[in-house]
């Protein structure tokens, strides 16, 4: 029996050696000429996803949004200056959320917020870059309080966001930014986040928030030429959301609003009013905004007339090939509503107003009450560079 155990040891310190020759040479010991195994990818244990709400120590977070942008818009409060990041080669996340004080007391957010890509790459918020309502590390919150705020990473291109870290005071919460779940966002979010992209410049984002079918013929280009000329002279802050109705699709809110001049001082008389009612209508689990009345004279106001141009019966025959789907740079449209229908555009356009077809295809609307397709084939002043 000793000499059997003998035996066996000799026999096991020869494998070892064996083993430690293979791994110098790169081929495993019982494997050569076989590729090893791929190590499994990094498992990451996440609390939620986009649109779950997560606690974090004193906080509660929801992430509503992550948006790829080359250039960062951002005013952080009334007064401050404007905040310009990146080229048309720079490449930032942007994230939107809200986050409510849940301690029971005022308090200031102290938390840290980390990127990681699908290749477990990890990068920390830009810091240069100052958002709105004070982010996370500088947010004054009163007890229950919420507010819609932007995170910042600058990354490379082409990168992956997979998941979002936070380490808050007394706790803290990871997101899966590859799974999306918005059937569970309250209305009153999405006025929140609403609000946030007026400091943002991301007016194409706050005009995506709207029901198409309640838009009353305002367009994108409309949209933007009323809203743009005032970034870096205007701060909206949502002071008071208070809930009137709600129903599993629809839900009114009475919003009351401050608006801020670029030196920081109340708006006496703002263009928008700033304080209404606001309607929301659900639809395939996404709340929108039911465009006002008195927004919608506010914009043609100040961009249009009020008179509708008329409709253009005789449209020449169609020279473009038949096509079976919108072009994919044609904007959203929706079936035509007696809304869509008889309500007043912001002005009359033709062609000639535009430098290029890109613009033009931002001011056609449902039913092209400006002529602008003249074939009726989705696009817009084809002749245009």
């Amino acid at each position: 029996m000793l000499v059997a155990l003998f035996v066996a040891l000799l026999a096991g310190s020869a494998c070892s050696l064996d083993e430690g020759k293979g791994g110098e040479g790169g081929v495993i010991s019982g494997a050569s000429k076989e590729r090893a195994p791929d190590r499994a990818p990094k498992q990451v244990t996440t609390d939620g996803g986009i649109g779950d709400g997560v606690e974090a120590g004193d906080l509660f977070f929801r992430i509503f949004a992550v948006r790829s942008r080359d250039l960062i818009y951002a005013i952080s409060e009334p007064g401050a200056k404007p905040v310009v990041r990146g080229n048309i080669s720079s490449e930032y996340v942007a994230i939107d959320y809200v986050v409510k004080n849940i301690s029971g007391s005022p308090l200031t957010t102290e938390a840290e917020a980390t990127l990681i890509d699908d290749q477990g790459n990890s990068y920390e918020q830009d810091t240069s870059i100052e958002p709105p309502s004070g982010g996370t590390e500088d947010m004054e919150l009163e007890t229950d309080q919420t507010e819609a705020s932007t995170m910042f990473f600058k990354v490379p291109n082409g990168i992956i966001p997979e998941t979002l870290e936070i380490k808050a005071s007394g706790g803290e919460a990871s997101f899966d930014l590859l799974e999306r779940d918005i059937e569970n966002v309250p209305p009153e979010d999405y006025l929140r986040v609403y609000h946030l992209y007026f400091n943002e410049q991301a007016y194409e984002e706050a005009y995506e928030m709207f029901d198409r079918d309640t838009v009353q013929g305002i367009t994108l280009g409309e949209w933007l030429s009323f809203y743009e000329p005032m970034w870096g002279k205007r701060y909206v802050s949502l002071e008071e959301l208070r809930l009137l109705s709600e129903d599993p699709h629809r839900a009114t809110f009475r919003m009351t609003r401050t608006f801020y001049d670029e030196d920081g001082d109340v708006v006496a008389d703002p263009e928008v009013n700033p304080s209404a009612t606001q309607e929301m209508i659900k639809e395939n689990g996404k709340w929108k905004l039911v465009m006002r009345d008195d927004l919608v004279s506010d914009i043609t106001a100040v961009v249009g007339a009020d008179e509708t141009p008329e409709a253009k019966d005789s449209a020449p025959e169609k020279t473009a090939p038949e096509r079976t789907q919108p072009p994919s740079n044609t904007p959203e449209t929706t079936k035509q509503t007696e809304a869509t229908r008889s309500a007043a555009p912001a002005g009359d356009y033709d062609c000639e107003d535009f430098e290029t077809q890109e613009e033009a295809q931002l001011y056609l609307a449902p039913g092209d009450p400006y002529g602008l397709d003249k074939d009726g084939n989705g696009l817009a002043c084809e002749t245009l560079p």
